[in-house]
């Protein structure tokens, strides 16, 4: 009897709208969440005489449009928030890859920088390396340098003490020589004195002394004679040392001209004759011990003062 007094109501058109509602609430709610296969759903409301002649026992609902619609806009609404979260979330991950992205730009700029740096560093320290093994070579050059000049100084004290040995020997046997001719003077005069009436025996004695100086002075010019050889012996051994030599002047001689001041400074050297190159390398070893050997006796000396000397390389 209820379901008689339904039928007039199911059959409207408000009733066809309230059903299709149904349908669409029952697939947005459950449509979300579940993943089906679609079936045909065949909602069929008739009116004719033989559905009329044949009644279903249905219960009726009665539902409010309103909630309906509220429930519907409130899906919606839960559906839009979920889409806006997840664009959210797209864009902060794309923000994200932005930033990493730029992370990466700016490490890769910085290995970049750092490996500028280091090469340039590298460099620095080749440039330090050589400038440092420049300097090592330089200061051993100067080492061998300071080391010869020294040895070429004391050599030169050593000559000089030699020629000071021998000016202040022959300056005592110049003392002791004249010390003997006063003496012997003396000894003359005194004779003299006494043998004035021995006029033949003074003229023996004067012979005798005359003889004597003759001696004396061939002695004195042998011993001058010997002082040259010996100082000009000693001029060639300061050429010699300080002579740098190479084989293309093995078997070569030149000749120079020496002047010297009664210091033994020398005041000019200057080529002579003979080998070009073997004279250049002796007037630079006169140059190089700037002070040579010479006598303190004049006699010597006037003869070592203006000397010309063959040099030949000793190997």
């Amino acid at each position: 009897m209820k379901f008689d007094k339904l039928k007039p109501a199911l059959s409207t058109p408000l009733a066809k709208s309230l059903a299709l509602h149904v349908a669409i609430l029952l697939l947005l709610v459950f449509g979300a969440n579940i993943s089906f296969k679609p079936k045909t759903l065949e909602l069929s409301v008739s009116t004719d005489q033989t559905a009329q002649a044949n009644p279903a026992p249905v219960e009726a609902v009665a539902i409010d449009r309103r909630l309906l619609e509220q429930r519907v806009a409130e899906i919606q609404q839960n559906r839009d928030a979920a889409r806006k979260a997840e664009e959210e979330r797209i864009a902060a991950l794309e923000r994200r890859a932005q930033q990493a992205e730029r992370n990466r730009a700016a490490e890769e700029q910085r290995l970049k920088r750092v490996a500028e740096e280091k090469r340039q560093a590298d460099a620095a320290a080749r440039q330090s390396r050589a400038a440092a093994a420049e300097a090592q070579k330089l200061q051993q050059a100067e080492t061998a340098r300071a080391k010869q000049a020294e040895d070429a100084r004391k050599a030169r004290e050593q000559e000089q003490q030699k020629a000071e040995t021998a000016a202040k020997a022959a300056e005592e046997r110049r003392r002791q020589a004249a010390e003997a001719e006063a003496k012997e003077q003396a000894e003359r005069e005194r004779r003299a004195r006494e043998a004035r009436e021995q006029a033949e025996r003074e003229r023996q004695l004067q012979e005798q002394m005359a003889r004597e100086a003759e001696s004396r002075r061939q002695a004195r010019a042998q011993q001058a004679v010997t002082e040259v050889q010996r100082y000009t012996a000693m001029i060639r051994d300061a050429i010699q040392r300080n002579l740098l030599v190479d084989e293309n002047m093995r078997g070569k001689t030149a000749r120079i001209n020496i002047r010297l001041a009664s210091s033994g400074f020398v005041t000019d050297v200057r080529y002579v004759s003979g080998d070009r190159q073997v004279a250049e390398a002796a007037i630079r070893a006169v140059n190089r011990a700037g002070t040579l050997p010479v006598s303190p006796d004049p006699d010597v000396y006037n003869q070592l003062k203006d000397i010309t000397l063959t040099v030949a390389p000793e190997f």
